[in-house]
């Protein structure tokens, strides 16, 4: 008796329990984050990471994630170099152009920085990106920038 009482008592927990209607928050905004600022760790008293990188290695590839759903076509992201934070040059030690595409339905987009080789050894200089979005997707506030040293 004992043990019908208890398995009648389960059933009915259950029964009950299984009913009640949870409204959980759904996500409806669209904003970009860099990979690597989500997989790193920030610089101590900083709010980014920062890539070591050669002035011999040509290109530097970021993954920008797309944070919402897809998106019908393509997207052009635009972002910015960071003058606090940065002491390479463009086009002496850099060339990038300011914007990467998210193709349409797609999570992701590559921005590329393209590091000039300049003959120098020794020393380093630091290119601080920050993602900026566009007029309908805006850039995550946590992980929106990426610290690049190139090393000479």
């Amino acid at each position: 008796m004992k043990k019908l009482f208890s398995l009648f008592t389960l059933a009915l927990v259950l029964v009950f329990s299984s009913c009640i209607e949870q409204n959980y928050p759904v996500w409806e905004d669209h904003v970009v984050e860099f990979q690597d600022a989500v997989d790193r760790t920030p610089l101590a008293g900083q709010v980014y990471p920062r890539i070591t990188v050669a002035n011999t290695v040509g290109t530097v590839n970021l993954r920008v994630n797309l944070v919402g759903a897809h998106r019908p076509s393509d997207e052009i992201i635009t972002y910015s170099v960071v003058a606090d934070g940065t002491t390479a040059a463009p086009g002496r030690d850099y060339v990038a152009p300011g914007t990467l595409t998210i193709p349409a339905g797609s999570s992701f987009g590559t921005l590329t920085v393209n590091v000039v080789n300049t003959g120098k050894i020794g020393g380093s200089v630091d290119l601080l990106l920050q993602l900026v979005g566009n007029d309908e997707i805006g850039n995550s506030a946590n992980y929106n920038k990426v610290q690049i040293r190139i090393t000479r």
